[in-house]
């Protein structure tokens, strides 16, 4: 978890403003079980591509306490799921694009980011398992 301290609780002046507090109180109250989700919490994707970006958006509506399948986000968005987990490793929005929710066909959980303990407490922290 202290790996995630700074994107979860960032210093300087990206800690600042409005936005930094909305996010902030919105993942403490994800932890105390009283958010599913970041939908309104808005994302930079400056410099990301538009097959990134249609992922990222669309694994933002998985809801909490489910998961879906590499595969399946693949088959729909037109990418492999080899793709989709490259992305997904990439992804510079823990928790707010909810990767963790996303899992092999077969039930396995995948990488994630090399914290698949963490892939396993989240969704079991959600109900997912």
């Amino acid at each position: 978890m202290r790996r995630l301290e700074p994107a979860l609780y960032p210093r300087g002046p990206e800690a600042e403003g409005a936005l930094a507090l909305r996010v902030r109180e919105a993942v403490q109250a994800y932890f105390a079980g009283e958010r599913p989700d970041f939908l309104d919490l808005p994302l930079d994707y400056t410099g990301l591509s538009p097959a990134r970006l249609r992922l990222y958006e669309r694994v933002r509506l998985v809801p909490y306490g489910r998961t879906v399948s590499y595969g399946a986000l693949g088959r729909e968005l037109g990418l492999s799921p080899r793709a989709v987990g490259a992305a997904l490793r990439a992804c510079p929005f823990f928790l707010l694009v909810p990767a963790h929710r996303v899992i092999h066909a077969d039930g396995r959980l995948g990488g994630f980011q090399g914290q698949e303990g963490l892939k396993l407490w989240l969704l079991r922290f959600e109900g997912a398992l």
